[in-house]
């Protein structure tokens, strides 16, 4: 006789916390990077999913920066293709990308916070594991003295999004890394 089957237990994504060890959030708050809390799911459309895991993907840039508002500026990385926490090859190559990782580097005055993003397709557990591993893989792009003025790794909260999930484009703009960009809260 065999025994009764067990429950799973409740999900706790692994890695990133809140809080990093190595350094406080800043004291300033920055105005926020608006959103769209929803929770209402929409169903890919037909060539969906192929189209997001090719390199040019449904988004004309993979990178954006949105000017400065106060001391806080975001970095925002996009278009991940479905069920994917890496980036593709064209955002890592991207020209804009690779001058900003170089200024976090070098501009000691910054500190970081990194949130993932995904859209509302697909169960909340597995888009839970989506945002944190698009949040750690953005993490690891940057080099050590970025990497030390990071306070904060983290999953979107649940049904936060960047845009509405209405359309594949605004879905894959979902699919999203943003590196909050805090002036003046690092050390020189």
């Amino acid at each position: 006789m065999g025994r009764a089957p067990q429950p799973l237990p409740q999900y706790t994504p692994p890695g990133p916390v809140d809080q990093m060890p190595n350094m406080a959030a800043p004291q300033f708050q920055c105005l926020a990077l608006a959103k769209v809390h929803s929770a209402d799911v929409f169903p890919y459309q037909a060539n969906e999913v192929a189209t997001s895991r090719t390199e040019v993907g449904h988004l004309g840039a993979d990178v954006s920066l949105v000017p400065p508002v106060g001391t806080c500026q975001y970095l925002v990385i996009w278009d991940f293709g479905v069920d994917w926490r890496h980036l593709k090859n064209i955002a890592k190559r991207d020209p804009l990308l690779a001058a900003q990782l170089i200024r976090f580097e070098t501009d000691k005055s910054l500190q970081f916070q990194i949130v993932g993003y995904s859209d509302s397709t697909g169960g909340e557990r597995n888009n839970i594991f989506l945002r944190t591993g698009r949040a750690r893989n953005v993490f690891h792009l940057f080099g050590p003295s970025a990497r030390s003025r990071v306070f904060s790794v983290k999953p979107a909260s649940p049904h936060e999004y960047l845009k509405d999930n209405t359309t594949a484009m605004n879905r894959a703009a979902n699919r999203a890394v943003v590196v909050e960009i805090f002036a003046g809260g690092g050390t020189i």
